[in-house]
């Protein structure tokens, strides 16, 4: 880890481990003003499932102040671009080198010439705690030696794992803790960890930290467990993995009291985070990439008391989807914040309410949802069925209700609706139609971008409408929208209750 500081600013940079992809389309320096640059490695991410291209991810902690540097070397610069927009990220350019301060954390795509394939990511973050907490005690061993820490130093106790060529049982060095009365505690040191058959099933009470610059091959499996976190600024890489698996980043079931936080998800095989039939769960602060069919970003069914927080989802499918009922897992979805995401939905939506649910017992309820200050960067969706930006679709007899989306800024998208807000009935995946949208509010909504689908609100006969959407300070193009036609908006039959202000 390169270390560099002075009075008020600290800066940490990361090397990425020895046969992890990487990809040369741009040099990454960052530094303290008027100190030394660190140079920062550039992962490989495959992105967008209809034409599979290959991205560039960097990040780097910081507190302070910091300069960042970004020289191109795929091809000359005649024109850049920083996003998102409200990130308001001032640049100079000097031929095919862009500079830029940054004071507070941010999740950037620096995007040379209008190419968003192959565009660089950048995450400047703040310092994670689990990460920075005092070292002292800890006895570093062999590749693959687990050691227990001793003495003194907040992380007494705390097993550490140096990287290594062999597969890593990290299930059975965490039951062995327990067992011997030790703490479930696992900090996976910087490098490449390999996991036994590219799988993890994580026990109660466990805490996994993958450092930065550790990456981690294979899928971390919480089914019926509770107190879990996995914290760090590592990665949890899938890119090696067959389709077929379905393997996730976190698979989460059945349980209770978890927290994922600080960790990039490269090209799952399925959903990056995918939440069953689970309570209380905490998503902070990851940032996720996938172009598999399916490969959503976080969808969850029959799940209560979530929270999705600072997280930035470029996915080959929706990236927040919300659902009732599915699958083995029964039952309501109640109490779901996202705030402070930024959405790149290279397929289809990037949020999804209310296409599934319990159709064989009535339908599920899906409520008390709200999105908070969200920035989406795409949305292009091939399939007339499956437009979108904020998509609230109520089939197996669903009641979607009390939903709110607040603070929205939409860029412009290749293909697909700013809103769809429909009771329908969707036959590929509903065995019946949805039930009913009410109480749903959009408030200062902003749309800067053109060529889209007209949007649409409608229920979809007598007995399955919707009620109720308020529109508050929505902005098309610039203009305030105070009936449907000033907007691109459609009113359809069935729909009750709807106001602009």
């Amino acid at each position: 880890m390169d270390n560099s500081m002075n009075s008020t600013s600290t800066l940490y940079g990361y090397p990425i481990p020895e046969g992890v992809p990487v990809l040369k389309d741009f040099r990454v320096r960052v530094r303290i003003p008027n100190q030394e640059w660190v140079e920062l490695g550039t992962y490989r991410a495959k992105i967008d499932m209809h034409d599979v291209r290959e991205a560039s991810v960097a990040y780097f902690d910081f507190c302070g102040q910091v300069e960042c540097e970004v020289t191109a070397l795929r091809e000359s610069v005649r024109s850049v671009e920083i996003r998102p927009r409200s990130s308001s990220v001032d640049f100079t350019r000097e031929g095919d080198v862009i500079r830029f301060f940054l004071d507070r954390p941010a999740m950037l795509s620096v995007e040379i010439n209008g190419d968003r394939f192959h565009n660089l990511h950048l995450f400047a973050e703040n310092p994670l705690k689990a990460e920075k907490e005092d070292k002292n005690g800890e006895q570093n061993g062999d590749q693959n030696e687990v050691c227990s820490c001793e003495g003194g130093g907040q992380n007494s106790g705390i097993i550490v794992v140096e990287p290594g060529e062999n597969e890593l049982d990290l299930e059975s060095i965490l039951e062995k803790a327990a067992r011997t009365g030790g703490r479930r505690v696992v900090r996976l040191q910087p490098g490449l960890h390999r996991l036994k058959e590219n799988r993890c099933s994580l026990p109660s009470d466990a805490t996994v930290i993958i450092c930065g610059g550790a990456v981690v091959m294979g899928s971390f499996l919480v089914y019926n467990k509770n107190n879990i976190t996995i914290t760090g600024r590592g990665m949890i890489y899938l890119g090696h993995v067959k389709k077929e698996t379905y393997l996730r980043g976190a698979d989460i079931s059945s349980s209770e009291n978890i927290v994922l936080e600080g960790v990039t998800i490269m090209n799952p095989a399925h959903y990056s985070v995918h939440l069953g039939n689970s309570r209380n769960v905490q998503i902070r602060n990851i940032k996720a990439f996938s172009c598999e069919g399916w490969s959503d970003g976080i969808d969850m069914m029959a799940c209560q008391n979530i929270l999705i927080e600072n997280v930035f989802l470029r996915n080959s499918d929706d990236c927040i989807a919300i659902y009732g009922g599915r699958f083995k897992y029964p039952g309501n979805t109640r109490n779901v914040t996202v705030r402070g995401a930024v959405l790149w939905a290279d397929v289809a939506h990037p949020t999804m309410i209310g296409v599934h649910g319990d159709a064989d017992k009535g339908g599920s309820i899906i409520e008390n949802i709200s999105f908070e200050e969200i920035d989406i960067l795409e949305h292009h969706e091939p399939q007339d069925d499956y437009l979108g930006c904020m998509t609230i679709n109520a089939g197996d007899d669903n009641t979607v209700r009390n939903i709110s989306y607040r603070n929205i800024r939409v860029e412009q998208f290749e293909r697909g609706k700013l809103l769809d807000i429909q009771v329908k009935w969707n036959k590929k995946y509903n065995d019946v139609p949805g039930k009913q949208i009410e109480n749903i509010m959009f408030e200062n909504v902003d749309y800067s971008g053109s060529g889209e689908h007209t949007s649409e609100i409608r229920g979809l006969d007598e007995d399955r409408r919707v009620k109720g959407v308020r529109i508050r300070n929505l902005t098309v193009r610039g203009v305030h929208v105070q009936k449907p036609e000033d907007g691109n908006l459609h009113i359809g039959e069935y729909a009750d209750d709807i106001t602009f202000e």
